[in-house]
């Protein structure tokens, strides 16, 4: 039996040398860290999100809808929390940097189609146009739907390459500036029948930005992948990546931060 178990733990240990080989920024044993786990939360509100749109459509029930707001509004909130805990107390972790930004991305891509398809196809949207409050039902276009699927896809499988190739890109300005109006538009969405189309072009906005942060992300991934192949820099790490976020925390503190 003992040896049933010794090999079973060489075998696991194994395993996740494996994988640590090929995913170098990922420490397996910072699994379980406190923002971390907050991550692990905001990913499972995206079914809760889901499920109430979808309710709330079907039953032509706008109370269900504004909950759903407020799931949306809980999951942005732990993204704030979760992020102030890892620099606060030093967890950052190669897990983190990979999870945190697909967190963000599972719940805007969520959003968006909800607030598409359950309207465009549901009751509530087909009873706003029947009675005049708006001239089509879709809360949000199903275009912007496929322009932020597509653009989401790109990048997912950005990130699996700087993974795999051991670069170390991280969120650029223009990244955050179409994140944030992306946010305020999906807001203003929930109440499409009282402010259309605002809320419209401000999504165009921000997605317009976003397609420019993903191309600047990608020609960032390739310089580094490029430097890492010709040994002029050295291929991230779990340690790196978490020595590198305490440097900009102190760097901060201090003042002379200049990223």
């Amino acid at each position: 039996m003992r040896e049933i178990m010794s090999a079973r733990s060489h075998m696991r240990v194994h395993l996740e040398n494996s994988m640590a080989k090929k995913l170098g920024q990922i420490d397996f044993k910072e699994v379980w860290t406190i923002p971390n786990i907050i991550t692990y939360f905001r990913i499972l509100c995206v079914p809760v999100f889901v499920t109430l749109m979808a309710l709330g459509g079907v039953r032509d029930s706008k109370l269900l809808f504004y909950i759903a707001l407020g799931v949306f509004f809980l999951a942005s909130g732990s993204d704030m929390v979760d992020g102030w805990i890892a620099r606060k107390f030093n967890m950052q972790s190669g897990i983190g940097m990979v999870l945190d930004p697909i967190a963000d991305k599972l719940m805007h891509v969520s959003v968006l189609a909800c607030l598409s398809f359950c309207t465009g196809l549901t009751p509530l949207g087909k009873n706003l146009v029947a009675n005049g409050t708006l001239d089509n039902p879709w809360f949000v276009h199903y275009a912007f739907v496929i322009l932020i699927f597509a653009k989401e896809f790109i990048q997912a499988m950005i990130a699996l390459y700087v993974l795999k190739k051991g670069a170390t890109v991280k969120a650029n300005w223009l990244g955050k500036v179409s994140s944030f109006t992306i946010s305020v538009g999906v807001i203003l969405a929930f109440f499409h029948d009282y402010v259309q189309y605002a809320d419209w072009g401000i999504l165009a906005w921000g997605i317009a930005m976003s397609y420019g942060a993903a191309f600047s992300y990608l020609n960032e991934t390739m310089k580094q992948v490029r430097l890492v192949k010709e040994g002029k820099m050295e291929a991230a790490t779990a340690e790196s990546v978490k020595a590198e976020d305490q440097k900009i925390v102190q760097e901060k503190k201090d003042g002379t931060y200049e990223g």
